[in-house]
């Protein structure tokens, strides 16, 4: 029998979308016009089809990668007799502008001009009986995932990096949701935090974050809170993750909204879309506090509706670009040494582990999570993860940087590194007192609760 995780987990997987914002063929561009054309590194993505095999068959992924090869094959075709066709008509033109010059033959001119109406007919009824082909082949090649990492486990279990106190194997512990007078929750969409609850919850994501700017030589931003349905299918992202925005004057119907918050990694993709930097500004290192509004992982921290399952949340993002695959992989170790600190100053049971394949997203190639342990659960959640995403990502929003006359697609690392719900209901559950706990990188002077209010009403004098 199937557990509700990997239920939930295959449902994803298998939810795939019959038309992409991604990539729009010539034929709908009159309807929709093309924000972004993906660099589709066909060689590359065929070039090891071993690892490629592996790769769906670790995720558990429903796709036949043979069907996927023969309608690459069937579209190779068809591009390359359309490549032909338009190469004999430039020739035309070209040898018809020289006859022009030379004075031709009238006869020579006639048959060089009927001949290259013939080849633009041609070419319009190629190109039309090519839009399907290509629409379909694409469709599927955009849903290939990346290639794992090294380190990636492949058997289904997570391994083990680093943990922080042993768990006491006591009786289960009372929910968070007990404490009322600092908790008031409704469901997963809506609950309040109250006296100290509310303000660690604001204070740890600033705490984190400054630690980042200070210890990491990161860079804070502030990101938006709504992306655009092309980003979220450049990084991989399930559209379920997210609440679908109505629009009332949408322009592209296919591009639509979606509420992620601006703690998202996909709200990092608009800002280097299409960017090209200097080799001597890498890496780039950015960190940002914001709200996360993912509804990924409520049905896996279930099933019971708590802190553990809601769908909004304040949060801290990092995001980090490399040149290398070398670099990516210490980029991501610097940030989970700088997470780790942060919960280590908390001084509650948590581990870091890498996540099996089945549990990554199309995108990703290795998953490092940060998970606490709850005691009314009696198992460790997750409060952040950090993710290598390779070049997967960069190769479809066009995020590159110049070396010599050769473009280099850059390597990206990031993710969330702390969602306060969560933290703050474990830290609940091992009656830790929320006033009391050690956040790195806050200020010396820590303002209590008192003066935080008056400084709010303040703003109204």
């Amino acid at each position: 029998m199937l557990s509700l995780r990997t239920v939930c987990l295959l449902a994803r997987k298998t939810c795939l979308r019959n038309i992409s914002a991604l990539y729009i063929t010539g034929d709908k561009a009159n309807e929709n016009y093309v924000t972004l054309q993906p660099y589709l590194d066909f060689k590359g993505t065929f070039g090891d089809r071993e690892s490629l095999e592996q790769s769906i068959a670790s995720r558990g992924m429903d796709i036949q990668l043979e069907t996927v090869l023969g309608k690459y094959k069937k579209y190779q075709t068809h591009h390359e007799q359309l490549g032909k066709v338009s190469e004999e008509r430039e020739t035309v033109t070209k040898r018809l502008k020289e006859l022009s010059k030379t004075e031709g033959s009238a006869d020579q001119i006639e048959e060089l001009k009927e001949r290259g109406k013939s080849l633009r007919n041609d070419l319009k009824t190629l190109k039309q009986t090519l839009y399907p082909i290509e629409d379909d082949f694409i469709h599927d090649y955009l849903h290939l995932p990346n290639r794992l990492h090294a380190l990636c486990p492949t058997g289904g279990e997570e391994k083990l990096l680093y943990r922080h106190r042993v768990p006491s194997s006591g009786q289960k512990g009372s929910s968070h949701l007990a404490r009322k007078d600092l908790v008031y929750f409704v469901d997963n969409n809506r609950y309040y935090m109250m006296e100290q609850a509310a303000h660690f919850d604001v204070n740890a994501t600033q705490s984190l974050a400054r630690y980042f700017v200070s210890k990491g030589d990161f860079i804070q931003t502030a990101n938006p809170d709504f992306v655009r349905c092309v980003l979220l299918e450049a990084n991989g992202t399930p559209l379920d993750d997210y609440h679908l925005v109505r629009e009332e004057q949408l322009q592209n119907k296919i591009n639509t909204a979606y509420l992620t918050g601006g703690a998202a990694f996909e709200s990092y993709l608009g800002a280097v879309t299409k960017l090209c930097v200097y080799p001597s500004v890498l890496p780039l290192r950015y960190v940002c506090c914001g709200r996360s509004y993912s509804r990924a992982e409520a049905e896996i921290n279930g099933p019971n509706p708590s802190l553990y399952t809601a769908t909004q949340s304040n949060a801290v993002q990092s995001f980090v670009g490399t040149q290398t695959a070398g670099e990516a992989d210490f980029q991501m170790e610097h940030i989970l040494s700088l997470a780790a600190d942060f919960y280590k100053a908390l001084d509650i049971p948590f581990r870091i582990v890498y996540s099996p394949a089945r549990d990554l997203t199309a995108a990703e190639s290795l998953r490092a999570s940060i998970e606490v342990f709850a005691p009314s659960l009696q198992r460790y959640i997750c409060v952040g993860r950090i993710s290598n995403y390779a070049d997967f990502v960069s190769k479809r929003i066009l995020f590159s940087t110049r070396r010599e006359k050769h473009y280099d697609f850059l390597h990206l690392v990031g993710g969330p590194v702390l969602y306060t719900s969560r933290l703050i209901g474990a830290l609940l559950e091992h009656n830790v007192s929320l006033e009391d706990c050690k956040l790195l990188g806050s200020a010396s002077q820590k303002p209590t609760l008192q003066q935080d209010l008056q400084q709010f009403k303040d703003l109204f004098t």
